[in-house]
């Protein structure tokens, strides 16, 4: 019980500080839209301090440490110590974090520029959450997934049209203009849709990443799930850059950065989203790809192809056993009737 409840108790660090990050705070200039030609050596190349993003991101930085160090040691399974990898994947989160949400990139993002602001939330979406979701170890999310409600949750969550859906309603709702305008007027908007963003993305990741192999989809739908999500993000993307006129009117009075027009601007950000934000998912999918080619080499005597290697098991042995194995290896989503097709030969 005692354990149960320190899992929740670094479960609500992770919720308080997340939203604590993803606070957007107004600026000055905003008060001064009127003001024509600001310049790169303007106002908007400040460092101003935001407690409250510093103070989230240490929490979520502490919960990490406590979690993975004392917590994992007085919970006496053997777990393992956090890979150098996992070191690296969370300081570097941590550091993506930050500097997304503060600083030179937070003014111009919240109060100059779309392409900043587009630049801001393909870090959140595309950066940070692969780096969270990477840095937290496989023994740590089954011990969060094993809270109460939580493995009915991670299990509908894992589904891949649900991780599509909640993924691109995200991106989609909060570029509909007067919800995106609303979002850079209003200031509690604005957590919301931080939240949105980083919530959904990690949800994406942890799909791609597949940490818990008890939710792990095969290696060909998650290859299908992100090529599904890039090519829609890209669609928004190319809407963005092609549009003939500008579609967000918060951008009308904003002070001109960089010698940018609105629309100008608008097709910068639109390209961002389509280029270097499809570039990440690449990434993602090249990886899986990867995968999925290592786990069939030759020398395994396995193609990646499911059918394929499981009727020439069937051929090479007792089929029963082969179909003990096969199974054994599949994931959930490939198990169902497999056991009947090998034995069959099919």
């Amino acid at each position: 019980m005692q354990k149960r409840h320190k899992i929740i108790a670094i479960a609500a660090a992770c919720a308080w500080a997340v939203p604590t990050c993803a606070r957007a705070h107004p600026g000055s200039l905003i008060q001064a839209r009127g003001a024509p030609n600001l310049t790169a050596a303007g106002d908007w190349f400040v460092w101003d301090f935001h407690e409250s993003i510093l103070v989230g991101t240490l929490a979520l930085a502490a919960a990490w440490l406590w979690a993975t160090g004392p917590w994992r040691q007085r919970r006496g399974r053997g777990e393992p110590a956090p890979t150098p990898t996992e070191r690296w994947c969370t300081l570097g989160g941590l550091f993506v974090l930050y500097f997304s949400l503060d600083g030179p990139l937070h003014h111009l993002s919240d109060e100059l520029l779309f392409s900043a602001h587009m630049l801001q939330h393909m870090l959140l979406q595309l950066v940070w959450a692969p780096l969270f979701v990477l840095g937290v170890p496989a023994w740590l999310w089954r011990a969060i997934a094993e809270l109460p409600g939580a493995g009915a949750l991670s299990r509908w969550l894992t589904r891949p049209w649900i991780g599509c859906g909640l993924f691109q309603a995200a991106m989609w709702l909060w570029h509909w203009p007067p919800l995106y305008d609303l979002a850079l007027q209003d200031h509690r908007w604005h957590i919301v849709e931080h939240l949105c963003f980083m919530v959904t993305a990690v949800v994406f990741w942890f799909i791609v990443v597949a940490p818990i192999k008890a939710l792990a989809r095969s290696l060909a739908k998650r290859m299908v799930f992100i090529a599904l999500n890039m090519t829609v993000m890209k669609a928004l993307g190319l809407i963005l850059s092609l549009s003939s006129g500008v579609i967000y009117s918060f951008y009308l009075s904003a002070p001109r950065t960089f010698g940018l027009d609105p629309l100008s601007d608008q097709q910068v950000g639109g390209m961002i989203m389509w280029m270097p934000g499809g570039g990440l998912m690449w990434l993602g999918l090249g990886r899986v790809f990867w995968l999925w080619v290592h786990r069939g080499t030759p020398a395994r005597g396995l193609t990646g192809v499911a059918s394929i290697d499981r009727a020439r098991a069937a051929r090479a042995s007792d089929p029963e056993v082969a179909a003990a194995t096969l199974v054994a290896e599949l994931s959930p989503d490939d198990q169902p009737g497999a056991a009947r097709r090998v034995a069959e030969g099919r």
